[in-house]
């Protein structure tokens, strides 16, 4: 592997140019010529953002490497994405002013572009906007988004689900660092916080090419907020408080950036106490709190540039519902009063995840090197305070080398390496074991075309990856196992891209080798409730899915239609059984040779020229996921249509109103379930929200409003208390404030 290393920067180093570029110019009303004062300049590899002064003149300071791919925006105009050959003087760029915001630029796919031009749906929103109404944690957010729910134990433990797939079949990325987490837990949560994120993709369905082997749900592709802009520094003061767990979020975050460097460092503390139930009455045992700090610095010199982040986060979380009789009362999980103390049973996380990127810029090319490291750790405390039921370390070192080739004007090629050393150790002095000590090693290649002509464009590639899964002993009279794993994978896709309408087509495949916890488990999980049992008969899932998307954008009307279709061959699933093991339900891992999973994800977003205050938002999600002699799989949500009403308003006050906002969201009644599975009645939740602003020179931002407005009794077909029958949270009173500081530094240059 060194030695292909070596010959690659050989190679490459030939076309190395190493002169600073300048850039600078100005950018402008398409229909009028007129300059967009305070418009926006974002150079995607590097990272760095420049803000356009008055009359829409910039500059860039920087060292900059001969050709940049840049993002030029506006509020009110449609945002364009350019590839410019440095240098380049008085660069002038047009904007169209547009009522509606079609297209996001796409990070994850390596590729720069606005989904438009994108063969696979990608849905990309802003952390802010999922947070209109603000959330209780990041899962919860999320699941505004179509497509994806939230499985959760309480409301301190949330994981997303996409299309019925949640846990081990969903790979979770931050800023392209694979997140493990012992995520094959179905209570375990996602490790992070939203300190620092500022956006967030979502990919459906088996997406292997790019992420490596297990995506068969698809990829959650976490992206950091941008640095402060150009020769500033910001300081963000954030906190949140809700009426119902009598919880707070208090946020910290200090940016800064120099010419040819960029630094945040933050964090976050959140503590909630038992939530209160629509009765008035408390789940006991439901607090939570989390602690987390971010650090991100970035640099860059002529044609090399370098990120390097670490997050840590602490994260203990109350289990409620535990018990040891065999037929569970709900009314001993519900009581009168209210805390926050730490007590047991309880589960306690910690987690760190360090990354270190660099790119290297070639005149037709950028090499992509990161390497990182991510621990860990889970404590579930059940009985004693002092020795955990269950402790588990993950240790998982990653490594990727990517190129990424323009090799014509309309023809660019991505290829890889990507890796990973995955390690799980068992603390000997806890009670119970779960799974064993185990070693797993992934080595992967890829190389993916794309190809653009004219209205349309093509995406195909190929993948091949192999595991090595080995258990270090012997565990519960299962000798000790060594397995390998291999899977060839495809993409092949299609867009053509008109003035209104884009239409896409793709087709892909994925693979999935057995995870340890589905091999070899055997024993108590009680965050999850259950006794479970692995098989070391299991081999690896596959899936192939057609995606289809539709979409309109009309002025003051866009509409996104995406129906789907997967079959996965030879796939896993936990079953429920008719006995219990020491008064918990027992499940046993067990292998079907075809399931079918399809349905629909449909959305439209609307808002009239004659109404400009006013913004219309729906969309419906459905998905059903069945065995081939037609029996359902458990788990899969409901079926949901939410509705969002935002009026916005203009006011010219200090002290003004700035948005109201509506939310409406009804669950369809789940009745395909599987054996031993109780069915899920349908709900609604209403939620209301208001943001207003006080002006100045450091303006403060306000948001007020009520979750479950109607104070509905409701549980989730994938809540982990369902089967206590504990409800989620009644009315729910929030008050956020975000109180935002920008400095510019000291510079003696001008823009021309």
């Amino acid at each position: 592997m060194t030695r292909i290393i070596q010959v690659l920067s050989v190679l490459l180093l030939s076309h190395f140019n190493v002169v600073s570029q300048t850039f600078n110019g100005s950018i402008k009303d398409q229909q009028t010529g007129s300059p967009i004062p305070f418009s926006s300049i974002y150079i995607l590899d590097l990272e760095i953002g420049i803000i356009a002064d008055s009359v829409g003149n910039f500059i860039a300071k920087n060292s900059l490497p001969s050709q940049i791919k840049a993002k030029f925006s506006a509020t009110g105009y449609e945002s364009k994405v350019l590839t410019i050959q440095l240098p380049a003087t008085n660069f002038v760029v047009f904007l169209e002013e547009r009522h509606l915001e079609f297209d996001e630029i796409i990070v994850s796919n390596n590729q720069g572009a606005k989904q438009q031009s994108n063969s696979i749906h990608i849905e990309t929103r802003k952390l802010s906007d999922l947070n209109t109404i603000p959330a209780t944690n990041l899962g919860e957010a999320m699941s505004n988004i179509p497509g994806v729910y939230s499985s959760s134990t309480g409301t301190g433990i949330s994981k997303p689900v996409i299309r019925g797939s949640q846990g081990i079949r969903v790979v979770t990325l931050l800023n392209g660092l694979r997140i493990e987490n012992q995520q094959w837990g179905g209570d375990h949560g996602m490790g992070m916080t939203e300190l620092g994120i500022g956006s967030v993709e979502v990919i459906k369905g088996p997406s292997s090419l790019l992420y490596g082997a297990d995506a068969l749900g698809g990829v959650i592709y976490f992206i950091d907020e941008p640095y402060a802009g150009a020769n500033s520094h910001e300081l963000n003061l954030k906190t949140q408080f809700e009426s119902v767990s009598l919880g707070t979020k208090n946020q910290l975050m200090y940016k800064m950036a120099r010419q040819n460097y960029r630094l945040s460092i933050g964090g976050l503390f959140t503590d909630h106490a038992d939530y209160q139930l629509p009765s008035g009455q408390y789940a006991e045992n439901s607090r939570f709190s989390d602690r987390s700090a971010k650090l991100a610095f970035g640099a860059n010199k002529k044609n090399w540039a370098m990120h390097i982040r670490y997050n840590f986060s602490n994260t203990r979380a109350g289990i409620p519902g535990h018990t040891h009789d065999s037929i569970p009362n709900p009314a001993d999980f519900q009581v009168d009063d209210q805390s926050r103390q730490r007590a047991i049973p309880a589960q306690v996380f910690f987690n760190h995840f360090l990354s270190i990127e660099n790119k290297f810029f070639f005149k037709r090319h950028v090499l992509t090197l990161l390497g990182g490291q991510t621990f860990n750790r889970l404590r579930e405390f059940e009985e004693k305070v002092t020795i955990p039921g269950i402790s588990a370390d993950l240790y998982n070192s990653v490594y990727s080398l990517k190129l990424k080739s323009q090799l014509t004007e309309n023809l660019s090629l991505v290829s890889g390496y990507q890796g990973m050393v995955q390690y799980n150790v068992n603390d000997s002095q806890a009670e119970e074991q779960l799974i064993p000590d185990a070693l797993t090693i992934d080595n992967g290649v890829f190389s993916i075309a794309y190809l653009e002509k004219g209205k349309w464009n093509w995406q195909g590639g190929l993948r091949f990856d192999i595991r090595s899964l080995e258990s270090l002993s012997a565990f519960k009279g299962t000798a000790p196992i060594r397995r390998n794993f291999n899977g060839l994978n495809y993409s092949l896709g299609v867009v053509r891209t008109g003035e209104k309408h884009t239409v896409r087509l793709n087709m892909s495949s994925g693979y999935r080798a057995p995870h340890l916890s589905e091999l070899l488990a055997n024993g108590f999980h009680h965050g999850a409730l259950r006794y479970e049992i692995g098989s070391t008969e299991l081999t690896s899932e596959k899936a192939n899915q057609l995606d289809f998307t539709y979409e309109y954008h009309g002025e003051h009307l866009s509409i996104v239609v995406n129906p789907f279709a997967s079959l996965l061959n030879d796939y896993i699933f936990l079953e429920p059984k008719d006995s219990l093991i020491e008064a918990l339900p027992v499940y046993v891992y067990k292998q079907i040779d075809k399931a079918y999973s399809y349905g629909l994800d449909f959305g439209w977003h609307y808002h009239p020229h004659f109404a400009h205050w006013l913004h219309l938002e729906n969309s419906f999600s459905h998905v059903t996921v069945e065995g081939r002699e037609g029996f359902n799989l458990a788990l899969i949500p409901q079926t949901r249509i939410s509705t969002l009403l935002k009026a916005s308003f203009n006011m010219k006050t200090k002290v003004r109103l700035e948005q109201f906002t509506v939310q409406h969201t009804y669950y369809f009644k789940q009745d395909q379930i599987a054996a031993f599975e109780t069915p899920s009645p349908a709900y609604q939740v209403v939620n209301i929200g208001a943001q207003g602003k006080i002006t100045g020179k450091f303006p403060l931002e306000i948001k007020v409003g009520v979750k479950n407005l109607l104070n509905a009794k409701y549980i989730d077909h994938l809540s982990r208390l369902k089967n206590i029958d504990l409800p989620f949270p009644g009315r729910n009173y929030y008050i956020s404030l975000n109180y935002q500081l920008t400095f510019k530094s000291k510079s003696n240059e001008k823009v021309n």
